[in-house]
């Protein structure tokens, strides 16, 4: 049999049985940071062990990693779908956008499980659970090698998703400038959020990313989706899944999306403020949006307050 349909992916309660996937879909963008026109390809990649679940080495699995990148990505634009010249018939293409959805709902069936993922954002690459998870935010820090005194922040779908996890001190149109987008937003935590999701702060930071499939998930889910960088604490944050390749082991499933950015800037992460005085902000961490935030913030009146505090959140 095929070594790409043997694979299985193990969480602490999921078994499923997985395939390589390269799809792609053109995503539409609202941050003035982001190509509205970039189009990025999604693959569902296997990478539990594969020690212990096909005795694959270690080179059998990057060889198994590039023989799923040589499956085909297709462009899609308005109503044509092609790869280079050749051009594919319409029930091809919903074959291969219905495959999108797939890859979201494997991903979403996995979290909701207790699995931990590494996913494309609109900055660098992430490892997310469900935030109401605590076993599997327990997975993340062990994963990263992080500080249980440094927080994680949350991903959501929408702008009304913010209202239900924060107490909110800011108008909705000043949140509607900044997200989707590569910011993240500090407020007061809501008492329905996961007490055990950075128990040692009362705030917590917020994203939407400016990634369709990173809403979708959200979205899928129903329910806030801890996210940090995808990597180990410290080390460079990872703009390509080859990057953070030592930690696949340790993951349940990587969605491939490619490479994010061609700039380096985009490793800087979000723009992390804090929003949780009114008529207030703080810097915490400058991140790729800095002077795009800034702008928005001082339009609305905000002021600037120094940071005292080494408070991090999650890129």
């Amino acid at each position: 049999m095929d070594i790409l349909n043997k694979l299985t992916c193990n969480s602490s309660q999921i078994k499923t049985t997985l395939k390589f996937f390269r799809f792609s879909t053109q995503f539409n963008s609202h941050s003035r940071n982001i190509n509205s026109n970039r189009i990025n390809g999604l693959k569902l990649v296997l990478v539990k062990s594969l020690h212990s679940i096909i005795g694959c080495s270690r080179r059998d699995m990057a060889s198994v990693h590039k023989k799923g990148c040589k499956l085909r990505l297709f462009h899609i634009v308005g109503d044509d779908v092609g790869l280079g010249d050749h051009k594919i018939s319409r029930s091809e293409k919903t074959e291969k956008v219905e495959g999108l959805a797939g890859v979201l709902l494997k991903s979403a069936a996995c979290l909701l499980k207790g699995g931990v993922i590494a996913v494309p954002t609109d900055t660098i690459y992430g490892v997310a659970c469900m935030a109401q998870s605590s076993e599997a935010i327990k997975r993340i820090y062990e994963i990263k090698n992080r500080n249980f005194q440094n927080p994680i922040a949350i991903s959501v779908s929408t702008i009304d998703d913010i209202y239900k996890w924060c107490k909110v001190t800011v108008e909705r149109m000043l949140l509607t400038e900044l997200l989707p987008g590569a910011v993240t937003v500090v407020f007061q935590r809501s008492l329905d959020l996961n007490p055990l999701l950075n128990p040692h702060t009362s705030l917590v930071g917020v994203r939407i990313p400016n990634h369709s499939f990173m809403q979708a998930l959200a979205k899928e889910c129903d329910g806030p989706i801890a996210l940090t960088s995808a990597n180990i604490s410290g080390a460079k944050s990872c703009l390509r899944i080859e990057e953070f390749e030592h930690l696949w082991p340790k993951i349940d499933l990587v969605v491939d999306g490619g490479t994010l950015s061609d700039s380096e800037e985009s490793r800087l992460g979000s723009t992390v403020v804090d929003l949780s005085v009114p008529e207030t902000f703080r810097i915490i961490r400058p991140g790729s949006a800095l002077q795009a935030t800034l702008q928005i913030l001082e339009k609305y009146g905000l002021k600037e307050v120094k940071l005292e505090d080494n408070i991090s959140c999650a890129r």
